[in-house]
């Protein structure tokens, strides 16, 4: 009997294979067939990924959205969520993202972004946000590197 386990470590088998199409079926099959698992959240983030991959970006927001909706919790699709924002050239929605998750919880995967972030407001870049950057860094101990 096919499993939810089963389906999902085909899917990411596909996907590091490059098989990424039939590595999307997969999953979708899996959010058709289990749509209430407690998984399901990790579903739509690995399913954003392999949309990413495939620079399907719409398709990759509205799974890595799901995924947030589902596990507020989760920085890998708080995280996927940023970057595809952000691939769109929604830098505002973007730095939206990245705040409310850290104003929540600890960073993790996002102390690279924070350093980043730190890196271009030196450059002039989201100054806007300035204050909250700064402030978020400085919380999750995050500084710019000596260069």
């Amino acid at each position: 009997m096919t499993t939810i386990d089963s389906l999902f470590e085909l899917g990411i088998e596909l996907r590091d294979n490059g098989v990424l199409k039939d590595s999307v079926n997969v999953f979708l099959k899996i959010l058709d067939n289990y749509p209430d698992h407690e998984k399901i959240s990790g579903v739509y983030s690995v399913l954003g990924g392999v949309y990413k991959d495939l620079e399907e970006n719409e398709d990759a927001l509205t799974c890595f959205k799901k995924a947030s909706d589902l596990n507020p919790k989760s920085e890998l699709a708080s995280l996927g969520l940023y970057i595809t924002y952000a691939e769109l050239d929604r830098d505002e929605e973007a730095i939206k993202e990245l705040i409310r998750y850290l104003r929540q919880f600890p960073a993790d995967l996002y102390k690279d972004t924070l350093e980043e972030l730190l890196e271009g407001l030196e450059q002039g870049y989201m100054t806007d946000f300035k204050d909250e950057i700064n402030e978020l860094a400085k919380i999750n101990g995050v500084e710019l590197r000596d260069t």
